[in-house]
């Protein structure tokens, strides 16, 4: 069991770093590494591949947009703050270099221009989501496509660019045909990427509240253990022979107690009673429980496990049925059983079989309202630790050898 646990425990942590490592690449190819790439290429293409790999601003540059990448890549990163990260570092190491004359550099004021619009627009979108989400999706790309328009602005200007966003220089660039195509068509692709990003995002909310509502579903329908198993190991739910303790609940009178009471108090009763059971029952982790009519029955890996729950459980009946004068039997017993996936091809569930399961249910219907009896079995594996009242032997329904089992004291 310790070895098939460090198995299922590098999985998870496989799992867990590719979806981190795959939210990186997203937001450094989606946001942080547009920054890095439009910087670089504009300082290479004035200052030159010489200058540019021996200036070492340039590689803190690096350095410091893959810090931002990995703070905006966590799940709850604020993106206000998260997106000045790379320009606020690279201005505290290079400011004290260039003095004055680092805002004077046509580069260095589109790159704070620019991180102070995209950090305003996540922002917006993170604290709008619901509202603006459609319209500032689209507007941030068509930002970023004017990113690349600045900088070729700033490529443009050479390496002395104080006067590059002078009215003359705009009503040059403005005349030239080449110029104002480049524009449009910069702005119509922003907006066509935009409304394409817009659409996934949107296809994978859907996706994500489909997929959250598929696994409560199935949760519903086949228990958190089996979810889990079919997303880890789907293997592991073939038949196969396993120790298991086995618990069943079921109210006594209950049939008559209905016959003589008003539908709406019955229906609320029982789902009271489901409800205070079932939590009592998963907290000491069972592999599955299920309801029918009054009746509840619940599987776990270990007797000490189902013994606990048991009192819980018990416990539980007791608060929601005693005012009704009511009261619930409860029997635990284990051994080994067949688990697995039983069904046809269109409907299946989890559970177990075996004479262990009819064994449990024979107890549990020898049980008093209020008691909870354990087999010799489960008394034994416990080392006779349990608090007894009575040990009594039952010769059950269908069975050869009459059963020895012990009443736990309330």
């Amino acid at each position: 069991m310790e070895k098939i646990a460090n198995v299922i425990r590098k999985f998870n942590l496989r799992q867990k770093y590719g979806q981190r490592l795959s939210a990186f690449l997203e937001e450094f190819l989606g946001n942080s590494g547009h920054f890095l790439v439009l910087k670089n290429l504009s300082d290479i293409s004035i200052y030159g591949w010489q200058n540019f790999l021996h200036d070492p601003t340039d590689y803190l540059l690096i350095l410091a947009m893959l810090i931002q990448t990995a703070y905006l890549s966590r799940p709850n990163a604020f993106p206000l703050w998260g997106n000045l990260i790379g320009v606020t570092l690279y201005t505290l190491v290079d400011l004290p270099i260039d003095g004055s004359g680092f805002f004077q550099q046509s580069s260095h004021v589109v790159f704070w221009g620019f991180s102070l619009a995209i950090a305003g627009l996540q922002f917006a979108r993170y604290r709008w989501k619901n509202t603006l989400q459609r319209w500032i999706i689209p507007l941030e790309s068509v930002v970023r496509m004017l990113m690349v328009l600045a900088f070729y602005l700033v490529v443009r200007s050479g390496e002395n660019s104080e006067e590059w966003i002078t009215r003359e220089m705009l009503q040059q660039f403005k005349d030239r045909n080449t110029h104002v195509f480049l524009t449009i068509s910069l702005v119509l692709v922003g907006l066509l990427l935009g409304f394409q990003r817009l659409q996934i995002v949107m296809q994978q909310q859907e996706l994500k509240k489909t997929s959250e509502l598929m696994r409560n579903l199935a949760e519903w329908g086949m228990g958190t253990h089996v979810v889990e198993t079919l997303v880890n190991n789907p293997q592991g739910l073939k038949f196969q022979r396993c120790d298991r303790s086995i618990l069943f609940m079921d109210i006594r009178g209950f049939t008559t107690w209905c016959e003589h009471s008003q539908p709406d108090i019955v229906a609320n009763t029982l789902n009271n009673y489901y409800q205070q059971t079932e939590l009592a029952a998963y907290n000491f982790h069972p592999l599955r429980v299920t309801f029918t009519a009054d009746e509840v029955m619940a599987i776990y890996a270990t007797p000490e496990q189902a013994v606990a729950a048991a009192k819980a459980m018990q416990k539980a009946a007791k608060d929601v049925l005693s005012s009704y004068q009511l009261g619930a039997g409860c029997a635990v017993h284990c051994g080994e059983v067949v688990e697995g996936l039983f069904g046809g091809e269109d409907v299946r569930t989890y559970t177990v079989i075996g004479d262990v399961v009819n064994t449990a249910k024979r107890l549990e219907g020898i049980t008093l309202a209020g008691e909870i009896t354990v087999s010799d079995i489960v008394y034994q594996r416990l080392n006779q630790q349990l608090e007894v009242k009575l040990c009594r032997t039952h010769q059950l329904k269908g069975k050869n050898n009459s059963l020895k089992n012990w009443v736990l004291v309330d």
